[in-house]
């Protein structure tokens, strides 16, 4: 470009006319612009392939590669865009020097600070032309479909308490009855008490007298967590919302009610019912947990308590722990929610988990040296106040409260859950 205007000038000095200079400019930069285009590669002849994780949890950390194959038959410069969302902090460009037939692998390091579904598509090649004055670009579809699931911040904690519940053997009881329950246990002579439709009529064949069956009865429990997904949850606590530390919540007592048998199951609710899942067990359990929890966000409007008792009681008719993950707001604890636990707390045990602010608990306690942070710890203290006589009001009617610093809640509940089980043993 520099010999170009230098042309320019020495035309324009000789004819004295500056327009001649510029005329002689443009056309030469116009030829040297399609003879670059024409010695410049096509960008179908760059395959590209982007290696993804299918499912990343957020905060963590994972790795996004891509492999380039040169088909040419000459060295090209590469420029890479790809769609990655903003929200997972990764390099999403390269540019890099291709030699033929070589395949090249490209790595970028992704931090996701965002839950949800996420739909990765185009990839732009583009390949610049030997002078660096042309280049070729096109847009490659790549499909992906990528899951970012809710982190489980406090997984170390809760497999502590994991080993603690099978140390204890807090879990199911069996209970051998004649005739009672569900389960096959064993087969033993007949005798007066039994009930005839429990007689086994191969094995009294075989042994040439009355032989019964006898059932174990497994007195396993139902786990029902309600999961607000309302506008209480928005608020954050710790830098992150109170659903995300609803969320762990759900994973850790999940993961150690499975372990000790009992069936763990979920509704997540606002103003309808965004997702169930059925009381199960197992090892893929948690997993429907999980893929039932992570596209949702906090609705910014007023949950619908009266349905979410509805739903609980539609849904569970055998009396069950019903864990609710909401907060602890005065007014709505006295508007509609209270109302709603207190219908549930007939029909069943419920415990209501909430994080309080750790900010207004700071506030609280800060020693005021103005009269600004006098009225400011003054307020935090009315506020902690009215949250715990909203607590207390619950507590009347039977309820179980939970009200913990954030980071706490999951192995909160999991203690008290433990405790609970181990004393009905």
């Amino acid at each position: 470009m520099v010999g170009l205007g230098v042309v320019a000038a020495v035309v324009a000095e000789v004819t004295q006319r500056w327009w001649v200079g510029c005329g002689v400019a443009c056309g030469a930069w116009l030829a040297l612009f399609v003879l670059d285009m024409a010695r410049t590669p096509a960008p179908d002849h760059i395959e590209v392939e982007r290696v993804m994780p299918a499912t990343m949890v957020m905060g963590g950390s994972s790795t996004c590669v891509w492999r380039l194959h040169h088909r040419g038959n000459r060295t090209v410069s590469v420029a890479l865009a790809d769609s990655l969302p903003p929200s997972w902090n990764g390099e999403r460009r390269l540019a890099t020097e291709l030699e033929p037939g070589v395949v090249r692998s490209f790595s970028a390091p992704l931090n996701p600070q965002r839950r949800g579904r996420f739909e990765l598509d185009e990839v732009v090649v583009r390949v610049e032309g030997p002078w660096r004055v042309g280049a070729k670009q096109r847009a490659r579809s790549l499909p992906e479909t990528v899951k970012v699931v809710p982190a489980f911040l406090t997984r170390r904690e809760i497999e502590l308490r994991r080993q603690r519940a099978t140390l204890l053997d807090v879990g199911s009881r069996s209970v051998r009855a004649f005739g009672g329950g569900t389960e096959f246990d064993q087969l033993r002579d007949y005798t007066p008490d039994d009930q005839f439709r429990h007689m086994d009529w191969a094995a009294t064949a075989r042994a040439g007298h009355p032989i019964v069956r006898t059932y174990r009865a497994e007195e396993h429990e139902n786990v029902v967590i309600v999961l607000d997904n309302g506008r209480l949850m928005a608020a954050h606590a710790e830098g992150v919302s109170r659903l995300e530390h609803a969320m762990d919540a759900v994973m850790g007592l999940a993961s150690v009610a499975d372990r000790i048998g009992d069936r763990v199951g979920l509704i997540a609710i606002d103003q309808q019912v965004r997702r169930v899942v059925a009381p199960g067990r197992g090892q893929h359990q948690l997993g429907r947990l999980v893929d039932a929890m992570y596209e949702l966000t906090p609705r910014l409007g007023e949950s619908d308590y009266e349905l979410m008792a509805r739903e609980v009681i539609a849904r569970t008719s055998r009396r069950s722990l019903v864990v609710v993950l909401t907060d602890l707001q005065p007014h709505v604890v006295d508007a509609s929610l209270g109302r709603a636990l207190g219908v549930l707390a007939h029909r069943h045990q419920v415990v209501v988990g909430a994080v309080t602010s750790s900010e207004v608990t700071e506030a609280r306690h800060t020693v005021p040296t103005t009269a600004a942070q006098a009225h400011l710890v003054s307020a935090a203290g009315l506020a902690m106040a009215a949250r715990s006589a909203a607590a207390q009001r619950l507590v009347g009617h039977g309820i179980k409260v939970l009200d913990v610093p954030a980071g706490q809640l999951g192995p909160r509940l999991v203690d008290d859950y433990l405790i609970a089980k181990s004393h009905r043993r």
